[in-house]
């Protein structure tokens, strides 16, 4: 080996060395670009449901208003209770409450965000408004109020009429006149020559009756097509208990109709043990499956809710308490907690 070539085989040696004691700044590159993130994974956050249930929401009421509870329809044509605050005038409260739910832009725009629509004929106007004593309303609207657009809206409209009027206390029954004069029917077909009486909201269709003779109301949670969810009314045809509570709440626990779009909020297998009421109040025991969404407040406070409301079509009862497998539930402050629970004034709120 010559001279040169053992210093150039010296010089490799040592290179050789220094990059084998030293890291490589190649790898060193390669490793930053494919540095591994941190092991604490940044969770992307799930995207919410926003929706605010209407049967939550309070406001204090404004001086120059009073409550009125109006019946609009969903895209559904569910026909659905909510409480307003309406203004106070001259008119009357029937002609304001009237008012409210008769179709205009303003009342559209007014009432999109719940997902609801009016119920009354563009241009219907109401000529005049009469409260008996014996509690008869006897309403006369102009003849805009025969421009229904269909049966079901026609329907719907009536009933929305009847609903609205006797929330209020004074209220028990109402006739409808056009221009002044009575008629029998209605241009789709709705009969109104007699006096008008509450009845079969939302009925859900029965195929065979059998021997269902008993009509109780009941009520399911419902994500509308806006920006709230509501409960809605439903009439069920149910077999005749002694009991009406009773049966009231056992059709509440079988839930709505297969494909609805109402949701029943007990967990399956959840059955009624009891219920008595004493003094005003509902005591309430279920079986230790209504527990099986225990701790979900969203879920529990929708149960709780449909119970209050439903027991809410029995005006002796006031208050409720819920028991499961007859004991109470330590430790909880939703089903089954050591609380009465107040039987809700509205169904619905939406300022």
């Amino acid at each position: 080996m010559n001279r040169k070539a053992a210093i150039l085989l010296a010089l490799l040696l040592c290179c050789t060395l220094i990059l084998t004691s030293c890291s490589n700044p190649l790898t060193s590159l390669w490793d930053f670009f494919d540095k591994k993130p941190d092991t604490k994974e940044e969770k992307v956050p799930q995207e919410q449901e926003e929706t605010q249930s209407m049967s939550e929401l309070s406001a204090s009421q404004p001086e120059d208003a009073r409550a009125a509870i109006l019946y609009y329809k969903d895209n559904e044509n569910f026909l659905i209770p909510v409480m307003r605050y309406i203004p106070k005038g001259d008119l009357g409260v029937a002609k304001i409450a009237l008012s409210a739910i008769i179709y205009s832009p303003e009342t559209v725009q007014d009432i999109s965000a719940a997902g609801l629509a009016p119920t009354l004929p563009m241009g219907t106007r109401i000529n005049g408004a009469v409260i008996k004593e014996n509690g008869l309303a006897i309403i006369d609207f102009s003849k805009e109020f025969l421009n229904f657009s269909s049966e079901k809206a026609e329907e719907l409209g009536i009933k929305a009429v009847v609903y609205t009027l006797t929330e209020f206390p004074n209220i028990k029954s109402v006739e409808i006149r056009v221009d002044g004069k009575k008629i029998e029917e209605m241009p789709k077909g709705t009969e109104i020559a007699n006096v008008l009486n509450r009845t079969e909201i939302n009925l859900q269709a029965v195929e065979n009756l059998g021997e269902k003779l008993f009509k109780v109301v009941v009520y399911y949670h419902k994500k509308g097509s806006g920006a709230y969810s509501y409960f809605v009314p439903v009439t069920k045809v149910v077999s005749s208990f002694e009991n009406s509570v009773e049966a009231a709440l056992n059709a509440l626990l079988e839930g709505p109709v297969d494909g609805s779009s109402l949701k029943n909020p007990f967990p399956e297998g959840t059955q009624l043990l009891d219920v008595q009421i004493n003094a005003g109040i509902a005591y309430v025991n279920f079986s230790e499956q209504i527990l099986a969404n225990q701790g979900d407040k969203a879920s529990e406070s929708a149960m709780m809710k449909a119970v209050t409301l439903t027991l809410k079509e029995f005006p002796e009862i006031s208050k409720a308490k819920i028991f499961v497998n007859g004991k109470i539930v330590e430790n909880t402050d939703g089903v089954g907690s050591d609380n009465y629970i107040t039987v809700p004034a509205f169904v619905n709120f939406y300022e």
